[in-house]
């Protein structure tokens, strides 16, 4: 892809429109998968230049793809439907770059050029757009480490997770370690309960005297 000149695309309003393939971004197929077919996968963009309403020269850029991805939880592939919209605008130095204060307004300012890196920006807006963790909202870990994939229905990420190892462990502990119940004695020398706690029975006095 040939780089562009973004101040006088902004001053025109030219417009782009082309697909890439994900092979041609190595820093994004790092993230994807490496089935057959996976890297020939094409994404549309479309960017067209613009003065913005604070008369800076801008860019809006759309994203649209089915990126190949790995569910972390049943390590199966995973397709992403991405469909992204962004809008920048552009400073002339590094120190004007540098001086604009970090917001969270949805337009993002970048370092303006005659011959900018178009190709790089698509690649680093796709990246940004990946989940920290990618999971099918349909797959349900089972015993063993096992998965299963249910027809429909959402899952939260922390739904039926396999048991922890030690849990039973753990319970065992707490369970040595309570204390003793308490018992209050009767004046017939029988105890009772007391404060719900468990009752014992004393022992039975046997039926033969001492000779």
């Amino acid at each position: 892809m040939d780089r562009i000149d973004v101040f006088s695309a902004a001053r025109s309003g030219a417009a782009w429109r082309g697909r890439l393939a994900l092979s041609a971004m190595p820093r994004l197929c790092a993230s994807l998968t490496d089935g057959p077919g996976d890297r020939d996968v094409l994404l549309n963009y479309e960017c067209r230049g613009l003065t913005d309403a604070q008369g800076r020269p801008a860019l809006e850029l759309q994203l649209d793809a089915t990126l190949p991805l790995r569910c972390d939880r049943c390590s199966s592939k995973l397709a992403l439907t991405l469909d992204a919209q962004r809008t920048f605008y552009f400073v002339n130095t590094q120190a004007e770059l540098a001086a604009i204060p970090i917001d969270d307004t949805p337009e993002e300012a970048l370092l303006g050029s005659s011959h900018f890196d178009l190709a790089g920006l698509i690649e680093d807006e796709v990246i940004l757009q990946l989940p920290i963790s990618p999971r099918h909202t349909d797959c349900i870990p089972i015993a063993g480490n096992a998965t299963v994939l249910q027809g429909s229905g959402a899952v939260p990420a922390d739904a039926h997770e396999p048991p922890h190892p030690f849990a039973g462990l753990a319970a065992l502990r707490e369970q040595l370690q309570a204390p003793e119940p308490s018992v209050a004695k009767a004046p017939s020398g029988k105890t009772k309960p007391q404060n719900g706690a468990i009752s014992v029975k004393t022992p039975r006095k046997s039926r033969f005297r001492d000779s």
